[in-house]
């Protein structure tokens, strides 16, 4: 692994993309359903070894929630708990950078997953991918994984599964957002530059 200081280009990070799937989108009270992550080295995708386990929320899964994810009850009844996924996660994401599209949220969610299974949190270096867009193109005209992944000429398959959408989201986007002039696809005029 390399090392990683303030001044390491975000193309040469080796990191972790994580997202998870849960029962909603209150963190207080969601649980996790789906967790998957894959690795980053040196800004390549390593989709060759992807991390991505369903995890038994022990509690019914919203109909609101399944409608946008689709997984049910049915799906993670066999799968095993938080407490058993987290080493396992743990060991994947290793000491390397986390980065995603609304990270707080998912850091969030496994924090309280954690403090319900008395495991202790330590929270990681991040990287999140929608504040860095804002930042690096203030001006778009939406923040969402979809209006991100437009702009830097992402597809989007499986939106809602976890392993999809942190698929988006690590493709193209630490290349993309450290050379924001190459950012979008679309030809601008002067005055946007």
């Amino acid at each position: 692994m390399a090392v990683v200081g303030s001044t390491t280009p975000l193309i040469a990070l080796d990191a972790v993309v994580i997202d998870s799937e849960t029962t909603s989108l209150d963190p207080a009270k969601a649980r996790i359903v789906e967790i998957a992550a894959v690795r980053l080295t040196a800004g390549r995708v390593d989709s060759a070894d992807p991390f991505r386990r369903l995890v038994r929320p022990d509690e019914p899964i919203p109909t609101a929630a399944i409608a946008i994810h689709h997984i049910d009850d049915g799906k993670v009844a066999d799968a095993p708990a938080f407490e058993q996924v987290w080493p396992d996660l743990l060991a994947f994401m290793g000491e390397t950078v986390l980065i995603g599209h609304s990270l707080g949220f998912d850091l969030a969610v496994l924090k309280r997953e954690c403090q319900r299974a008395e495991t202790p949190f330590r929270p990681p270096r991040t990287l999140d991918i929608r504040l860095l867009a804002q930042v690096v193109q203030p001006n778009l005209a939406s923040f969402t994984l979809e209006g991100l992944s437009s702009w830097l000429g992402v597809e989007i398959k499986d939106r809602h599964s976890a392993l999809g959408a942190q698929l988006a989201t690590d493709r193209r986007a630490p290349n993309r957002l450290a050379h924001p002039r190459r950012g979008p696809r679309r030809r601008r005029s002067r005055d946007h530059v």
